[in-house]
């Protein structure tokens, strides 16, 4: 926690002189209460628009003046926002830097309870909280669930040809769709909709322990041990 309390301190000392500069934040596990020795820092700066990519090369320079950076990888570099994920020599090796730019003119409306943020400084109000979407209705969620039963019908077709083709990858795959289907669905039946799209990502923080368990012996299945286990799958997903 200190280096990452230092870098944060070092990069908000000398961004905010910046004119170009114009909101500086942390997101992630840091900002919504679940850091551990494990955790990363999510930074996030809106800057001048044409701005977005080159400012990278003197957010290296600032970095370098913590200390020498010794990993970095480019995750994003065209459109709308800039992802570049750094390193820095002597730090923790789990303490990466997720260095996110944008645009001053792209809108931030953070979701309360999901998108939490830590700002640093915002001279333009440019940081914004909305709140959440209602959570499904029971007929929506009874919908959702007869949406789940009929696609793990036909996938389970799709996967038992592939088993009995002796094309174990392959039904490994759809066994795989089926699970993360599933995981959508309960995201939807604990209030989570907004966040369907994350698959198994903070799972152990948004479903309960028993459905989680559950997640967990399905996926811990060999290939070829996948169709013998489909009954008990296809009751667990009829029970939820």
């Amino acid at each position: 926690m200190k280096n990452k309390d230092a870098i944060i301190d070092h990069l908000r000392g000398k961004l905010e002189l910046r004119d170009d500069v114009h909101a500086f934040w942390v997101e992630g596990s840091s900002a919504q209460g679940y850091a551990d020795e494990f955790s990363d820092i999510d930074l996030w700066v809106s800057v001048d628009d044409d701005k977005i990519f080159t400012i990278y090369d003197d957010i290296e320079l600032l970095l370098s003046e913590f200390a020498p950076i010794d990993f970095r990888y480019v995750l994003k570099n065209n459109g709308d926002i800039g992802h570049v994920v750094y390193h820095l020599h002597g730090t923790g090796k789990f303490l990466t830097i997720d260095f996110n730019t944008q645009g001053i003119s792209r809108d931030v409306h953070l979701a309360k309870g999901i998108d939490s943020a830590e700002i640093m400084f915002d001279k333009r109000d440019v940081v914004k909280f909305k709140e959440r979407r209602a959570p499904y209705s029971d007929d929506q969620l009874d919908a959702s669930r007869q949406r789940l039963r009929d696609y793990y019908w036909y996938m389970e077709t799709c996967l038992i040809k592939n088993v009995r083709r002796g094309r174990k990858l392959e039904a490994l795959h759809y066994y795989h769709l089926i699970l993360r289907y599933a995981t959508k669905f309960l995201r939807l039946r604990y209030g989570w909709h907004e966040k369907t799209g994350y698959d198994l990502k903070h799972v152990y923080r948004d479903i309960p322990a028993h459905d989680v368990k559950n997640l967990e012996r399905f996926y811990d299945v060999r290939i070829d041990d996948v169709e013998a286990v489909l009954p008990e799958l296809e009751a667990w997903l009829n029970d939820l």
